[in-house]
């Protein structure tokens, strides 16, 4: 499961421009054999549909990610194999100092990417991204944040304090 667990991270920059670049620029190097441990109020299991369902407070971590639901769907390819992961209702996943927020997030293995919908945000320090729909290209130096027509994109990029060296005070 640990396939799907990131963050996107946004790095400082001085320019909109600069800003989406480090953005799209920073690839995810999720640790594959490392365990997720997952906590949730009930899980089902449905074989014939190999799916395993959490519910409630669902809580997935691994390493230093952490991943907030209140339901998470991992659907396999076998019993041993990811192919989708789909946590829904109020997904946060958070790494240090970045956090992804949305109403659905949808990890899809055979792609590597991370769809972020229902009004996602990415936040790192005090830069954030929104937008109607965020994907993360896990294996490749791209993102894209698209808008709607009720919900254009919109990136709020803090300057950097050259003598302290902290973001946003």
């Amino acid at each position: 499961m640990g396939y799907g667990l990131w963050l996107l991270p946004i790095a400082y920059c001085l320019s909109p421009i600069a800003c989406f670049n480090s953005f799209a620029g920073d690839k995810i190097a999720i640790d594959q054999n490392q365990p997720i441990t997952i906590t949730s109020d009930n899980m089902e299991a449905v074989k014939k549909e190999s799916l395993v369902i959490f519910r409630g407070n669902v809580i997935a971590e691994q390493k230093d990610y952490t991943l907030y639901s209140k339901e998470l769907y991992v659907y396999y390819v076998d019993s041993k194999e990811i192919r989708e992961i789909i946590a829904i209702g109020d997904v946060k996943i958070v790494q240090t100092n970045k956090i992804a927020t949305g109403e659905k997030a949808v990890y899809t293995r055979e792609t590597r990417t991370l769809v972020l919908t229902g009004n996602p945000q990415v936040e790192q320090d005090c830069d954030i991204v929104k937008g109607e729909k965020i994907t993360i290209f896990l294996d490749e130096d791209k993102s894209l944040a698209e808008g709607g027509s009720d919900n254009r994109v919109k990136a709020v990029v803090s300057p950097k304090d050259d003598k302290t060296k902290v973001k946003c005070k």
